[in-house]
């Protein structure tokens, strides 16, 4: 499919949901992902 080595994906949101998915898709493809997120504790 996509060759993404050597580069770097930063994901927002990446925790759960879309942007876990698309965080796991990027790694898949050869990204370097960098996952930012909020730990929602209420």
């Amino acid at each position: 499919m996509y060759n993404l080595n050597g580069k770097v994906a930063i994901v927002t949101g990446g925790a759960l949901g879309i942007g876990g998915a698309a965080a796991r898709k990027l790694a898949s493809y050869g990204a370097k992902v960098l996952i930012a997120d909020i730990a929602d504790s209420e």
